[in-house]
């Protein structure tokens, strides 16, 4: 990231030199202490979603364990130390001179391994770092609007794919011409495509310029939630910050940055919290950090930093932490009689399709009950009127024809996705990653009553090509809140929980229902190879 090199030394030498030019530190400093009560006056994004100070974990993906920021926590509670933590990083690249998302295979790792839904269930948001590539395309070269939000569409569409909570813009290493009103621009386009629920964050370097443009009456500072000063190389704090609060923004926005490879870890943390910033920002979390992090904490919290056992990089628990996989034919779980009347059903889990059916009727089965029209409650992919990539929700309640919700998002293969249906009495919806993806009206009882399968329903040509993991009935509808904060885990003894599979036996030739309700599941026609040591949820 940051990192000095023959041109860093050189950007190097010229901040120097302006900082030599510019007022004294204690003007600064004075300054500094004067803009605390700045606030935006037009901010329209997720600021105020995290306490303050909270800490920030970049992590390199390429070389460290995106599990890691999970395992860092402080005091007696083992409240999390990080709040937020930074996938560093996907990229923007020219193609054909169109600027396109890129993920490297470390980063592809990250998002489809269902690490980002684990750190979510700990409480961590978790942002996608976007930066260039060496190549003539980047966030600080766009002319106009439309050009952002052709971009801004496919960073949107990465949010609503992988789960994420936003996009850390990252204005490095591109060859374009840039200027300074192509940020506003970007931001304005991402805040539209992602909503207020959404982070907006900045990676920033020396990168007050671009903070004066406006755009629809607004700056950049007014549309990001945060921003994180990463001039790593220098100690003078106050000089780091001011440009950025000339510029207009609010101190209550402002993270400060240190790297773990130096040594001014403590310092970074009092002054964030003598100074009343947002946030301290911590490059590059790895498996050893646990000294530095302490020196954070200890100032920020009162306590030192301490890790969870068994965490660190995954080890020690993946062992016990298994999943199921399934060839799309013959391979398929059977379980006993289940009777689902009522007016409430959740059926929800973890699902990594590795290839869609491509003959007639291009259905694959994830889990339900199939006895005949007027007596069924099915999730699964595609139909005969359906891409073979979306989800569908199956459920009769009273009539000859059972009612049929199609998902919108089609999903990829070789990608854990957690996936929910449910139903209330008065609508059925479909969940992907917790993000609502579908619904409709509907009402009446449920009539299913029958044996609940999973990969197979009606014949033997409608089986699942992939994995499952954490697969759970329950005869309430779920809320999204819930569906989003137990994607990893719930209590087996939840109320209204009527059957939960986790699949973490590792061998033999059936599978438990965690709920002590009697649901065991037997595996047909699988063997000792379908148990599994990826999971979505480490």
């Amino acid at each position: 990231m940051k990192k000095l090199s023959l041109i860093g030394a050189v950007v190097l030498i010229v901040t120097l030199f302006l900082y030599a030019c510019k007022k004294e530190q204690k003007e600064s400093q004075n300054t500094l202490n004067n803009s605390k009560n700045l606030s935006a006056t037009k901010t329209s994004g997720a600021t105020g979603l995290l306490g303050t100070p909270f800490t920030t974990a970049y992590v390199e993906v390429n070389s460290n364990n995106f599990v890691n920021p999970g395992c860092y926590t402080y005091g007696t509670a083992s409240t999390q130390l990080f709040g937020v933590s930074v996938i560093f990083a996907a990229n923007i690249n020219s193609t054909n001179g169109v600027p396109t998302l890129s993920f490297n295979p470390q980063v592809q790792d990250v998002l489809s391994s269902g690490k980002v839904a684990y750190l979510q269930s700990l409480g961590i948001k978790v942002v996608l770092d976007v930066l260039g590539n060496h190549q003539n395309a980047g966030w600080g070269c766009f002319t106009s609007y439309a050009d952002a939000d052709a971009f801004a569409v496919q960073c949107a569409n990465a949010v609503q794919q992988y789960g994420l909570d936003g996009i850390d813009i990252d204005d490095e290493y591109s060859t374009c011409t840039s200027n300074n009103g192509s940020l506003v621009l970007a931001a304005a386009a991402l805040r539209a495509r992602l909503g207020s629920s959404k982070l907006i964050t900045m990676a920033a370097f020396n990168q007050a310029n671009y903070f004066s443009s406006v755009y629809n009456g607004q700056k950049l500072g007014d549309i990001l939630d945060y921003v994180f000063e990463q001039s790593y190389f220098s100690t003078d704090y106050a000089g780091r910050l001011q440009p950025y609060i000339n510029a207009g923004v609010p101190v209550s926005k402002l993270g400060l940055g240190t790297d773990l490879g130096n040594n001014d870890q403590a310092a970074v943390a009092t002054y964030v919290k003598n100074n009343g910033l947002a946030s301290a920002m911590v490059y590059n979390v790895a498996n050893n950090s646990q000294a530095k992090l302490s020196s954070i904490s200890t100032v920020l919290y009162n306590s030192p930093t301490a890790v969870k056992t068994n965490c660190i990089d995954g080890g020690g628990s993946t062992a016990a932490n298994q999943s199921l996989g399934f060839d799309g034919g013959s391979k398929y779980l059977n379980t006993n009689t289940f009777n689902l009347s009522g007016t409430g059903l959740t059926y929800e889990g973890w699902i990594k399709p590795t290839a869609f059916k491509s003959a007639f009727p291009n259905i694959s089965t994830v889990m339900g009950i199939e006895v005949s029209d007027t007596n069924v409650a099915l999730l699964r992919l595609g139909d005969a009127g359906l891409a073979n990539n979306k989800l569908q929700f199956v459920l009769n309640t009273g009539g000859t024809t059972p009612n049929k919700l199609n998902g919108v998002t089609a999903l990829s293969a070789n990608t854990w996705y957690h996936v929910a249906a449910t139903y209330d009495g008065a609508s059925m919806k479909i969940y992907i990653n917790g993000v609502l993806d579908a619904s409709m009206s509907a009402s009446g009882t449920i009539s299913a009553n029958g044996t609940l399968q999973m990969s197979r329903s009606y014949d033997g040509n409608r089986g699942f090509a992939g994995q499952f993991d954490e697969l759970r009935v329950w005869k309430t509808a779920q809320s999204q809140t819930s569906i989003q904060a137990n994607k990893c885990g719930v209590s087996a003894t939840s109320t209204s929980l009527e059957a939960y599979w986790q699949f973490n036996e590792g061998s033999g030739t059936t599978t438990a229902d965690a709920t002590g309700h009697g649901h065991t599941a037997t595996l047909v026609n699988m063997s000792s190879t379908d148990w599994m040591t990826s999971v979505p949820c480490p």
